[in-house]
């Protein structure tokens, strides 16, 4: 499939509605399709994080190292997924890992080059105000909800998300159970005993890492 520039700046939350000139203007001064082989590090912990990330294909392991020095998966980015906005508008370095798990192609968008940009379109500057005050509110939202809710509940709510993802009640889960237990901050035992019981509640199926939805 050939790729499309604009349509590629387009699919990032934060410039949905920009005006078409806008959209060319940040197309322009973006990189577009670097390859990265599978296994290989895209970013470490201490480097300059000054670039937000598309994934134009394959995907990308976000991690970082518990305090046993134990690798701990955060999430996964697949094809069409955003990551790192918050580095176009604030300078500081990364805190975590990321790391190709199969072959990958990647766009980039650096701080600087945006910043370039806004300073044409300054009426873009004023509409991302409004747009990053409502994602901070509702992340505000999402981390008082997710402290009241039990193990069970944050798994499943996980597997909708994944569903919504996918966009298919059937999928393949993208990561090991031992890296979801992980993300989700309980142990494996009890991650299999929350899934035993989705199944029994007739929530989910469950085939080996394929769950459906129900």
């Amino acid at each position: 499939m050939t790729h499309d520039p604009i349509k590629c700046v387009e699919q990032v939350s934060i410039f949905k509605g920009a005006p078409r000139s806008v959209i060319e203007a940040l197309a322009r001064v973006s990189v577009h399709q670097r390859k990265i082989p599978s296994g290989q590090m895209i970013y470490s912990a201490g480097e300059p994080n000054d670039r937000l990330m598309i994934v134009d294909s394959g995907r990308v392991r976000v991690f970082s190292y518990a305090d046993d020095d134990r690798e701990r998966t955060l999430y996964m980015l697949r094809s069409r997924e955003v990551d790192l906005t918050g580095a176009l508008f604030t300078k500081h370095e990364h805190h975590n890992f990321a790391q190709a798990v199969e072959p990958t192609e990647i766009c980039y968008l650096k701080q600087a080059a945006f910043k370039d940009v806004l300073k044409s379109y300054p009426e873009m500057a004023l509409s991302l105000v409004d747009i990053l005050g409502e994602r901070l509110a509702s992340l505000e939202k999402r981390d008082v909800t997710d402290t009241l809710l039990t193990s069970k509940e944050r798994l499943y709510n996980y597997l909708l998300e994944l569903q919504d993802q996918f966009n298919t009640p059937t999928y393949q889960l993208p990561v090991t159970k031992r890296e979801l237990a992980l993300y989700l901050g309980i142990t494996p035992e009890t991650l299999s005993r929350q899934l035993k019981l989705l199944v029994a509640e007739n929530k989910i199926k469950l085939n080996r890492r394929e769950f459906t939805i129900l």
